[in-house]
């Protein structure tokens, strides 16, 4: 394809073409794709299993994506941030058009997140690299990096039939059922969806898993136009204080830690340490295992210290109590908020890669709720 003046400049038209011309070259020639490249296929199988996190598969296809529009010599795949270097582009403007258009043509890629570039470890991160993630999955990234790296060393037209490769063994492979949870209602059905949400956090954790869904559901309706990133569960590595964090240009301002069980003051506290020793100033503490607790935690001291140190501080010790505070305060009407209360808590329940079993769970008291 005819270059423009910089690979940062892919044109949504272009990007539309690739997808349109991989889809139409996977439904008629699929099959022939399978034969002529079975090595592609193995390593495909492998970033479609549960053995893979779940946003190795569709970050490699915004790598395809990006390779069948650009050259090597004008663009660089494992450069993934716009202005990164001189063969720089934004993977997450490709991902946003990569996830729409899949979804429409039953084409499953493991999320239905168009922020899937905001997704660990490739957060704010400015090029992909051989040592961006933790031990708990070095195997399986190291894997994932090394299909990256031949993605790079490909060219377009490669490229190009490795991209309509994916679609064609991907597509049909969802659960349809639970792609997309249909919601009809008013005030009171976003009022039962809310009571659902409550329930269904205070009665599953999943290692934390749930919670840390939850939150970073919350923030997604909240913060619309903003990135809200949602970290590894449980990761001792981790550098970023909390479990999610909303930002924008390259830069969080916001930073949540979510527990499942119960925490004291002092852990609390240690946590916006942690926020202030990076220069934050704001900080949510979800003590979701606290409900049963409250004299575990002494919040007027700890918002004391906060106002001290310059924090601006909000604890929740509840599911409830946090839906009631945020949802108010998010744009859309009551059908809207509900609608998207309960896809994106679906959304990063995937994300977070819960058992298919809980996330039917979940799909199945959203219909119950929604009748």
């Amino acid at each position: 394809m005819a270059a423009s003046s910089g690979p940062e400049n892919l044109r949504r038209d272009d990007i539309m073409r690739v997808l349109s011309r991989a889809d139409e070259r996977a439904r008629e020639q699929g099959d022939s794709l399978v034969n002529s490249y079975p090595d592609w296929v193995v390593e495909l199988d492998f970033l479609s299993s549960d053995a893979c996190p779940v946003t190795y598969l569709p970050v490699l296809t915004v790598m395809l994506v990006a390779r069948s529009i650009r050259e090597a010599a004008e663009l660089d795949v494992l450069d993934i941030q716009q202005g990164s270097s001189p063969r720089g582009y934004s993977a997450s403007s490709i991902a946003g058009h990569l996830i729409k258009f899949v979804t429409q043509v039953g084409v499953d890629l493991r999320t239905t997140s168009s922020q899937v570039m905001n997704s660990q470890p490739f957060t704010y991160k400015k090029r992909v690299t051989p040592d961006m993630a933790g031990d708990r999955v070095k195997a399986s990234y190291a894997r994932f990096f090394a299909a990256a790296q031949r993605v790079e060393g490909l060219g377009s037209a490669q490229a190009a039939d490795i991209l309509a490769l994916v679609f064609h063994l991907r597509r049909g492979t969802g659960k349809p059922e639970t792609e997309h949870l249909v919601i009809s209602g008013d005030r009171q059905t976003l009022l039962a969806i809310m009571d659902t949400t409550a329930e269904f956090v205070s009665d599953n954790s999943e290692a934390g898993k749930v919670g840390q869904a939850f939150a970073a559901a919350l923030f997604d309706i909240l913060f619309p136009s903003k990135s809200v990133r949602m970290g590894n569960n449980n990761d001792p590595s981790a550098i970023i204080p909390g479990d999610v964090q909303v930002g924008e240009d390259g830069r969080f301002w916001l930073w949540a830690e979510v527990k499942q069980k119960a925490v004291v003051t002092s852990e609390i506290q240690a946590f916006v340490d942690r926020v202030k020793a990076i220069g934050g100033d704001r900080a949510m503490y979800f003590a979701l295992g606290n409900a049963l607790y409250p004299q575990n935690i002494d919040a007027s001291q700890l918002q004391k210290r906060a106002i001290k140190d310059g924090v601006e501080l909000t604890i929740y010790s509840a599911a409830e109590q946090a839906l009631a505070d945020l949802l108010p305060k998010s744009p859309g009407s009551s059908e809207m908020q509900a609608d998207a209360l309960a896809n994106r808590f679906l959304d990063r329940l995937r994300e977070a890669q819960v058992t298919s079993a809980l996330e039917e769970a979940w799909a199945k008291a959203i219909r119950e709720a929604d009748r």
